[in-house]
């Protein structure tokens, strides 16, 4: 781990602890990456302040405190600030659980409040917009196949890259996706994201065995991350205004038009894969958001000049 103090007990544990949520928990290369960011500054800032790089020493209330207080001087965003103490309070609980320390200092540091965005996405006219090729080519196909699966059934586009023709089940009309934490969970296709995937399949380049990858690039490799971001984003240039057109615009717009049709929270919540229905509850307020919308433009005493659109694009 470079720029870490070797011998100090500080830069062991959190040795340990990226290799925990890494090899363990299964968090991603970029998530690994940003919690030793955020840690190595910690210690750099003990380091400047001369305060002991045990872990006893280290990890007091009072030090993360201050740590907090500097960043905020030094003109970082609250959403900065809270997520290097969302590293250090997930820190703090390995080490209770490893022993190394007895209570954890973080339960009483309050994490920087942030107003929440609300989430882009799509209105059901805009999604409908979204319609097969006229023609029977390839790439056409493939990438509507890919809008499909994103909007039909909510997965993350680290989801989507990875599947598999065995990933999915034609006759139940389900995909198996490795969702966070390495968390597997089937979810229920749309019969409109089947019947693209078999208008997709004749035109594949090479065999589809079940094992082989579902989007792929002319020469039969696996589409990059990079690849599918972009599809997304030219396709959905033909149905939105709005700047931002990624994979998660689609994830969006399922759980919304989910959540406007009646769905239970705890439903959305389970085909989502969020692991606390607190991440869900956006979508509750996105639908209040609707319905007060809806209100505002068609009872006839309503004040039409209200009738802002947190959510159209």
């Amino acid at each position: 781990m470079g720029g870490l103090v070797i011998d100090s007990e500080l830069s062991k544990a959190v040795r340990q602890f990226l290799d925990y949520v890494e090899k363990e928990r299964g968090f991603s290369g970029h998530t690994v990456e940003a919690y030793k960011r955020d840690l190595m500054q910690f210690e750099q800032f003990l380091t400047e302040k001369r305060i002991s790089l045990s872990i006893d020493g280290a990890m007091r209330k009072q030090n993360i405190r201050a740590f907090m207080f500097q960043l905020s001087n030094n003109g970082q965003r609250p959403r900065s600030v809270a997520r290097k103490v969302a590293a250090l309070k997930s820190f703090s609980k390995f080490c209770v659980r490893k022993g190394l320390l007895e209570t954890n200092p973080s339960k009483v540091v309050a994490t920087p409040k942030l107003d929440k965005p609300l989430p882009v996405f799509l209105t059901q006219k805009q999604a409908e917009e979204i319609k097969p090729p006229v023609e029977n080519k390839f790439e056409d196909l493939r990438n509507f196949a890919v809008m499909e699966f994103f909007y039909g059934s909510g997965i993350r586009l680290s989801e989507l890259h990875g599947l598999n023709f065995d990933s999915v089940d034609l006759r139940r009309e389900t995909v198996r996706v490795l969702g966070k934490g390495k968390k597997e969970r089937i979810v229920p296709l749309t019969s409109s994201a089947v019947e693209a995937l078999n208008k997709y399949k004749p035109f594949y380049p090479g065999q589809t065995t079940p094992g082989s990858a579902i989007f792929v690039n002319k020469e039969g490799n696996r589409l990059s991350r990079r690849q599918i971001e972009r599809i997304v984003g030219k396709e959905l240039t033909g149905v939105s205004m709005q700047k931002k057109r990624s994979p998660h615009v689609l994830r969006h717009s399922f759980a919304t038009h989910l959540m406007d049709s009646g769905a239970d929270i705890r439903a959305v919540k389970e085909l989502l894969g969020h692991s606390s229905l607190n991440t869900t509850q956006i979508y509750t307020h996105i639908s209040r958001e609707h319905l007060l919308r809806v209100y505002r433009q068609a009872h006839p005493r309503a004040e039409k000049g209200q009738d802002a659109e947190p959510g159209k694009v």
